[in-house]
């Protein structure tokens, strides 16, 4: 069947697992990292939105209402490292995540406040497209890198490490989640961990700029109205990558950013009569995601509203959300925090009726990284 997407309609923010443009690091897209996921797997079908549910020959809906409805349903960035979701109604929000990697295993814990949870751990579960990087193959920090996919039993993340050539336990890990269980309870998150993003003391400088130029990815769900391409009704999740650039004042101790550049891939279509579509190679598009001006806590963390879309193909009547993020513990050659990462999240909705969540992951370093 033709794929047809929801003409570029959805937005994204950005992941930490690592996505990047570049060559090498045998990774077939011909991208090497960054902290992003890549480009890597199709969703499975018991995470994907697929023809399976299908109830009385209707298709059913996994979100739980409509996306502005969702976007009520997120917990904005949660703080210990930091992770943020969005999710449906007999789920709830993201309380906190933790993480381990020894060089070869990785778990990952995400606890909700309802007392739910799930656990992931590549010595269990599945693990797919598994890439690694050279230092010189990572565009953020000249670090070693792996990214890949792990799918346990109703939820699939995408995940990307980089760590410190002389010890695995000096790390940062990022990435997302989609969570779909039997029966339709929906989610999707983001997260990013590490000794170094950890709640601990940090001394930020009193003056002075910084620049943090990295990547970020996650995913997005949209639903077509009438000016998209899909019928209306069609219902469209898929991945994201993009480049981020930060920009902290710290006379002012406050931090904005961009996400552009961005790409879409493995986008899976359901429509409304139960036909299924997948398209698994980038799609360019002219979406930006604009991080508004949000204050630098003493700590290190920064929260805030102000995420905003643009592309000059559609026509957005509304975009809102909410990032978050913190500064690494470890300076660099000039004083300043070496990294920052965080997530997202956000509402986008076209004149058409088109609508799309998004919540992804971020990672960035300055130029004197070390």
């Amino acid at each position: 069947m033709e794929f047809l997407r929801i003409g570029a309609m959805v937005l994204t923010v950005g992941l930490l697992l690592s996505a990047c443009g570049g060559g090498g690091g045998g990774n077939s897209s011909g991208a090497p990292m960054g902290m992003v996921p890549e480009p890597m797997i199709p969703m499975p079908p018991q995470t994907a939105f697929s023809g399976n549910q299908m109830r009385g020959g209707t298709t059913a809906n996994p979100l739980g209402g409509s996306l502005a409805d969702l976007i009520r349903r997120t917990s904005g960035p949660v703080f210990g490292s930091v992770a943020q979701n969005f999710y449906s109604p007999r789920l709830a929000a993201v309380r906190s995540i933790e993480t381990s990697f020894t060089g070869n295993r990785f778990t990952l814990h995400v606890s909700r406040h309802n007392g739910s949870s799930f656990s992931l751990d590549t010595n269990r579960d599945n693990v797919f497209d598994v890439v690694t990087y050279d230092p010189s193959e990572n565009l953020v920090a000249n670090r070693p890198a792996i990214d890949g996919t792990i799918v346990g039993r109703d939820v699939t993340v995408g995940v990307a490490i980089e760590w410190s050539n002389a010890d695995f336990t000096d790390y940062v890990a990022g990435g997302y989640w989609m969570y779909v269980d039997d029966a339709l309870n929906f989610e999707i998150g983001a997260f990013v961990d590490g000794p170094a993003f950890e709640d601990v003391a940090l001394s930020l400088p009193a003056t002075g700029i910084a620049t943090y130029t990295g990547r970020a990815g996650g995913l997005y769900v949209g639903v077509a109205g009438v000016d998209q391409i899909a019928p209306r009704g069609t219902i469209e999740n898929g991945q994201y990558q993009g480049r981020i650039q930060l920009f902290a004042n710290f006379d002012r101790n406050s931090i904005n950013g961009l996400i552009d550049n961005v790409d879409f891939y493995n986008v899976s279509g359901l429509f409304p009569n139960g036909q299924t579509s997948f398209e698994p190679n980038l799609i360019p598009t002219l979406y930006r995601v604009h991080l508004g001006s949000v204050p630098i806590s003493q700590s290190g963390t920064f929260a805030g509203s102000g995420v905003r879309v643009t592309n000059p193909t559609q026509n957005i009547t509304d975009s809102v959300g909410s990032w978050g993020g913190r500064f690494s513990n470890v300076n660099d050659a000039d004083g300043s925090p070496r990294a920052v990462a965080g997530t997202n999240a956000g509402y986008m909705a076209t004149s058409g009726g088109s609508e799309a969540v998004f919540t992804g992951a971020f990672y960035g370093a300055t130029e004197r990284f070390e």
